[in-house]
């Protein structure tokens, strides 16, 4: 996915303030994206791997009517597009190499720090210039932070056949994390929409740059379906910008994004349930099941409460159970729940 999704975020956070100002969050970007397709380290993209993102984030569509973006060095002026959701403005250019982003947007130049004139025009508040930098000075010297660590997944073949009736937990390791890097993960479907994601960064239950794994509960992602995962760290490189744009919140950040498949298991199919007497055993209960499927037993007598009889992973094949109270009752209902 070419858009970061940490853009998509910040919309997010920003969007749902009350608004001060026409333009909630505007920055500028660094992104090594990053792909992993097996159980090995992620590699960067062959191609295009690397990117320079200019955004802008509205309060509300419409509020913003034009953004540009001029590098202090002799990169021409670029002109940011406004996004289908009519929220926000982004311009992005990709490289094949981290050098190649480098020569045309520079992080440092000697020992002066380039700067980056974003210029936004609003329904409401006119035109406003800022000037945002890839690094601070720091006793007189300019200081890149650097990419915060590439995250790797731990569970990758697990992540190829999730059964979308049980919980799955996904894993990853990172090394390098700092406190001030934030967190992302977000599953998208084949045309980029968000189908389920952690929190944003900064709202509630939103994930630590030290996390290593994310929850996705039961029946959160479709069956059957082929998904793109993406772990996102973004690290800021300068203190948020709130004095050039009042009421607006300038970033710019260093990100790496990793890339991965997601793929659900196919609905399963609606067991169906045969009761065989075991005379004075009371009666077993028989159903097919599909392999490390989690199959649920339940049992009323009133059709209004249910007892929830033994559960089985099941290895496959043919269930047989028994339900011995049954030969002291005159009637029992019986029902077979897939998952949780």
């Amino acid at each position: 996915c070419a858009l970061p999704i940490l853009i998509f975020f910040l919309a997010t956070i920003f969007a749902t303030r009350a608004p001060a100002a026409d333009v909630a969050a505007y920055g500028i970007l660094k992104i090594q994206q990053f792909l992993q397709t097996g159980d090995a380290l992620p590699a960067t993209l062959a191609t295009s791997g690397f990117a320079f993102d200019a955004f802008v984030i509205g309060t509300s569509p419409g509020a913003v009517t034009n953004a540009t973006v001029k590098p202090s060095n002799a990169t021409p002026l670029r002109t940011l597009a406004p996004l289908a959701d009519g929220l926000a403005w982004r311009f992005e250019e990709r490289f094949d190499s981290s050098a190649a982003l480098d020569a045309t947007y520079p992080n440092t130049s000697g020992f002066s720090i380039p700067s980056y004139a974003l210029a936004m025009k609003t329904a409401g508040d006119g035109a406003t210039t800022v000037s945002l930098t890839f690094a601070t000075p720091i006793f007189g010297f300019p200081v890149f932070a650097g990419y915060p660590p590439a995250v790797q997944i731990t569970n990758f073949t697990a992540a190829q056949s999730i059964d979308t009736t049980a919980d799955f937990v996904l894993g990853w390791s990172i090394s390098g994390a700092q406190s001030i890097d934030l967190l992302q993960v977000s599953i998208l479907d084949a045309s980029s929409n968000i189908v389920f994601a952690s929190p944003a960064p900064f709202a509630p239950g939103a994930l630590a740059s030290s996390a290593t794994a994310f929850f996705i509960p039961a029946n959160s992602l479709p069956p059957g379906t082929n998904f793109f995962g993406h772990i996102t760290l973004a690290r800021p490189l300068t203190i948020p910008n709130t004095n050039s744009y009042v009421g607006a919140v300038g970033v710019s950040a260093a990100v790496r994004d990793t890339q991965f498949s997601i793929v659900t298991r196919p609905a399963p199919a609606p067991p169906r349930v045969q009761l065989i007497s075991a005379g004075n055993s009371g009666v077993r209960i028989d159903f097919p099941a599909e392999a490390n499927r989690l199959y649920r037993l339940q049992r009323s007598f009133d059709l209004r409460t249910r007892l929830d009889l033994p559960n089985t992973n099941s290895p496959g094949g043919t269930i047989e159970l028994s339900d011995p109270s049954s030969a002291t009752n005159t009637r029992a209902y019986y029902r077979v729940r897939i998952g949780k």
